[in-house]
């Protein structure tokens, strides 16, 4: 990493121990369990197209719920300007800027038009973030197309019955067994990885919000979509 960018990353991470440890004339103790939870975690920084912004995501530990909260930042490249842009207590990740530098998307499971972890979209400005794309699945990954038009997602499926929120448990279809036919067949967070659930690329246009399939092969997960840059690819 070029040696300013490098300062700026450090000057992040030094600005997230702050609430944990203080300033040198504070003194020093022992660290306790309740630091732990104080910690933030700083990463997944991203440089504007213009290069005079850092885009990032900051974890703190939610103890009253249990859980921990993601949100995106964004912090000037002297370091002199620090913006929180996301306040959502169902948290965001991968924040990416539109090729243009206007706009900031991220992916968050927060409620919306369609259910899962969507691409959501917001000024860089501030203001309040609108839902990019409605498509049936879980969004594991994307990346904005040279001309801001469209998008290459990494999609999730799943052949699981659809449950209805208005109906009892007793009413819900029963889930299908689970089939493992991989080495890698469980996660932290995700529990046992289906046979069925495996990541495809799809290509989906904002304005239509057309989805089209660019693989078909659904027995291997497929990851990491980089476009040319031209676009065409």
């Amino acid at each position: 990493l070029p040696m300013p960018m490098v300062r700026a990353l450090v000057a992040i991470c030094a600005l997230s121990l702050l609430p944990v440890f203080g300033t040198a004339s504070a003194g020093t103790r022992m660290l306790s369990l309740d630091d732990l939870a104080r910690l933030q975690e700083v990463s997944d920084p991203l440089v504007s197209p213009q290069g005079d912004w850092v885009a990032y995501t900051v974890s703190t530990v939610d103890s009253a719920n249990d859980k921990r909260v993601t949100n995106i930042w964004m912090v000037s490249w002297d370091g002199k300007q620090r913006v929180q842009l996301t306040y959502s207590p169902d948290s965001e990740h991968a924040p990416r800027w539109s090729p243009d530098g206007k706009s900031i998307s991220f992916l968050s499971a927060r409620p919306g038009k369609a259910k899962g972890t969507q691409v959501w979209v917001m000024d860089r400005r501030g203001g309040e973030a609108r839902q990019l794309t409605e498509i049936k699945g879980k969004v594991q990954d994307y990346v904005w197309s040279p001309d801001s038009r469209r998008l290459a997602v990494v999609v999730e499926e799943s052949d699981e019955p659809e449950t209805d929120p208005k109906k009892p448990a007793s009413e819900q279809p029963p889930p299908k067994p689970i089939a493992i036919d991989r080495y890698h067949f469980k996660a932290d967070s995700s529990g046992y990885l289906h046979g069925s659930e495996r990541g495809r690329i799809f290509l989906y246009d904002i304005a239509t919000r057309k989805l089209d399939a660019l693989t078909n092969e659904k027995t291997v997960e497929e990851e990491d979509p980089v476009w040319t840059p031209d676009g065409t690819m």
